[in-house]
């Protein structure tokens, strides 16, 4: 049973033993008179009172007084906010005090263990100084005897010894029980209101070590948000580099080569001379677009207008008429699903591979073969160039393997006949061989 659970029992438990009392008391102030009529010693009994019985009608305003009372503790329960009820208890168990001749002043008690809990600060000093004076001014006896009161040590003289003993007794009893129950609803109070400000102790400090986390963990989030500011810097700044490469690369190897066959044509055929420089001025034209489109982020021209086949198939052509080398491609991808990046990853790859080739190796022919193999797309480009046994990375190398890298591929050269470029792409699920 939890704290609140013992402190409503107790509670029914003090209204229980209070409406016992006051019972108690009535039937002793209504029996007494009306047992001495019986015995023929009325007269007697009026004789030795210090003031006349109350008249029955009287007695009756204590069950009435009670059933009041319910109804007002049963308002205040349902309604904290109404404060009339608040004030009504109180005043009622003040009234049926006064009319069980101040003999009993349990029920103050009583309204302070239903009132107190719902009091707060000022409030409740208040309240509970005002029931303490209460009290206290209603256990003397100095009142009955200026206000004309019965007391019950007075009736009680009516009966014999061993009975006067036993009823006052009773009284006693009663009074010692709601104290008992009284001094047990506070201690039980407060422990819970100890407990409730240690739970609010602990959980500040909680809420303290949770903020200082927040803290170093927002200075945290801060440091990562600028470097990853920087990190995105830097990618794009190598995004920029590797796209300019890529395409000015393979642009102006286009009109190297193509200029070089202009000026050996010039003597023997201007009219063929005429047509490569038209030639060498689209290829610009359109590394020029490839600029464009890379600072913004853009596919290569060539993607966004045709698919990845036909893509490749006019690259190798236009580097064929722009240069002398022989560009032969072998494709299996027609059954293929790529992704937009796989798409681009596999053309710049070709593109920067036979720019090379013509460039670098001076190539006069170069196989392209593009095929899938186990669940990965291969990509090898081989040229008749002079090669190179111990090829060192340049821009356009690191940049490859970057892009292989970024979608899980891997990139392998081998320069000792002509050089070869073999690049693998893993093809992801749902791509079908």
């Amino acid at each position: 049973m939890n704290t609140n659970a013992m402190m409503r029992f107790f509670r029914r438990l003090m209204l229980v033993l209070n409406f016992m009392t006051c019972i108690y008391l009535t039937f002793i102030y209504a029996g007494t008179p009306c047992f001495a009529v019986q015995e023929f010693a009325g007269l007697r009994f009026a004789q030795e009172l210090s003031a006349l019985p109350d008249e029955p009608w009287k007695l009756f305003s204590i069950p009435f007084g009670l059933c009041i009372l319910l109804l007002i503790r049963a308002c205040f329960r349902r309604k904290e906010t109404f404060r009339a009820a608040f004030w009504l208890e109180p005043l009622f168990c003040l009234m049926i005090t006064f009319a069980l001749h101040l003999d009993y002043n349990g029920l103050l008690l009583l309204a302070v263990v239903d009132l107190v809990d719902g009091l707060r600060g000022r409030r409740r000093a208040l309240f509970l100084g005002g029931m303490a004076a209460l009290y206290l001014l209603t256990s003397m006896d100095i009142l009955p005897p200026q206000m004309n009161m019965v007391t019950f040590a007075e009736y009680l003289t009516f009966y014999d010894t061993h009975s006067r003993q036993l009823l006052q007794n009773m009284l006693s009893l009663f009074s010692a029980l709601n104290l008992i129950l009284f001094l047990v609803y506070m201690v039980l109070l407060v422990g819970q209101r100890t407990e409730e400000n240690d739970a609010a102790a602990r959980l500040n400090r909680e809420l303290e070590q949770a903020n200082g986390k927040l803290v170093m963990l927002n200075e945290r989030l801060k440091a990562y948000a600028a470097e990853s500011e920087r990190m995105a810097e830097t990618r794009e700044r190598n995004r920029l580099a590797r796209e300019i490469h890529d395409t000015l690369g393979h642009t102006l190897t286009g009109i190297t080569a193509g200029a070089d066959a202009c000026i050996e044509m010039l003597e023997i055929s201007p009219e063929m001379a005429k047509k490569q420089m038209e030639r060498i001025a689209a290829v610009a034209r359109q590394g020029m677009n490839e600029v464009r489109r890379s600072v913004s982020a853009l596919r290569p021209d060539a993607l966004e207008r045709l698919q990845l086949p036909e893509a490749l198939r006019q690259l190798c052509e236009e580097m064929q008429q722009t240069s002398r080398a022989l560009v032969r491609l072998r494709l299996e991808t027609q059954e293929l699903r790529l992704s937009a990046d796989e798409e681009d990853a596999v053309y710049r790859i070709v593109q920067e591979s036979v720019t090379n080739a013509i460039r670098h190796g001076q190539a006069s022919e170069v196989w392209v073969s593009i095929a899938p193999v186990d669940r990965s797309l291969t990509i090898i480009v081989q040229d008749n160039g002079i090669g190179c046994k111990t090829p060192k990375p340049g821009f356009g190398l690191r940049h490859m393997a970057e892009r292989l890298r970024l979608l899980g591929g891997t990139l392998r050269t081998d320069g000792t006949n002509g050089f070869r470029i073999e690049a693998s792409l893993p093809l992801r699920w749902g791509d079908s061989v």
